[in-house]
């Protein structure tokens, strides 16, 4: 079959690039869908939809304030209950900040639901490749320690430390690259400019100070989208690796930043079309490459 050859080729004319698919991006995008269908399921006040996206273990748990419900039918009970009492149709979230362990993941989302406010916090673990959920939070009070009993208690104090910095820098830069506000730019991008980058729709790179005037200029000659917002803007932060990656996707253009852990949270990359999901696999080459890609040229 010609695709197979084709799909071959390509591996073969990569390999000696050392190409590797992205774990941070590639996990990502699977607890951001999780993410999704969850949210949808509340919305829509379905408990049951929302149960099944847990493992089919028993040992899951649901949280409200500090009141545990542990096992599968007694956490169906207490959502099912809380999903109840809220309107149907009038969730209102940010999207997805998640954090990616190597097994696990923690998805955070704020959330506004009839005059109420609160920060949803779940985890997830990856068995066979596939996530699924083992604890909700539904109002966030595992953010300041462990709550409950259920093996030693839910505890997202450490994901949460670990995930806010990396918001508080993503907000920062949603806001000023797409008011081209220089000034704004200035404090969030990283202190060695000569590492910036920033990515044209066209996929054109400029570097450095010549990045930041550039970014400037996209947005007034309308090159940035409408509708760009922080609180719409998925991010996904390596657990100990030091970066993250930010996006949102608007009319089919994709607005991305990418994030390093320098002397505090900086951005190094804002771009307004090619993907941020790659790897760097031949620095004395200066080759990238992203899955999207290899999978766009096997079809």
């Amino acid at each position: 079959m010609k695709w197979i050859a084709r799909v071959v080729a390509l591996l073969v004319s990569f390999s000696s690039l050392g190409v590797r698919a992205d774990p941070l991006f590639d996990r990502g995008v699977a607890l951001a869908a999780l993410a999704r269908d969850m949210v949808a399921a509340e919305n829509a006040g379905d408990a049951a939809a929302v149960m099944a996206l847990f493992r089919p273990e028993d040992d899951i748990a649901y949280y409200e304030g500090v009141t545990e419900a542990a096992g599968r039918d007694a956490a169906l009970a207490a959502l099912a209950n809380r999903l109840g009492q809220l309107p149907a149709g009038a969730l209102v979230t940010t999207a997805p900040r998640i954090l990616v362990e190597a097994a696990t993941g923690w998805i955070v989302v704020d959330w506004e639901w009839g005059g109420a406010t609160g920060r949803q916090i779940a985890r997830a673990r990856r068995d066979s490749g596939a996530w699924a959920l083992d604890a909700l939070d539904f109002d966030g009070e595992s953010a300041d320690g462990a709550i409950g009993a259920l093996d030693g208690g839910f505890n997202a104090a450490g994901a949460i430390s670990a995930v806010d910095g990396p918001i508080r820098a993503m907000e920062q830069g949603a806001v000023a690259f797409s008011e081209g506000d220089q000034a704004a730019m200035d404090a969030v991008i990283v202190a060695e400019q000569d590492d910036f980058v920033f990515t044209t729709a066209d996929g054109d790179r400029w570097q450095g100070r010549d990045g930041i005037v550039r970014a400037g200029f996209a947005v007034v000659f309308n090159e940035v989208p409408e509708g760009v917002a922080r609180e719409k803007m998925t991010l996904f932060v390596g657990a100990g690796l030091g970066r993250a990656i930010a996006f949102q996707t608007i009319d089919g253009q994709r607005v991305s930043l990418l994030l390093e852990r320098r002397d505090r949270w900086r951005v190094v990359e804002a771009s307004l079309g090619p993907p941020l999901d790659i790897l760097p696999v031949d620095e004395p080459r200066s080759m990238t490459t992203t899955w999207a890609h290899l999978r766009r040229q096997s079809r």
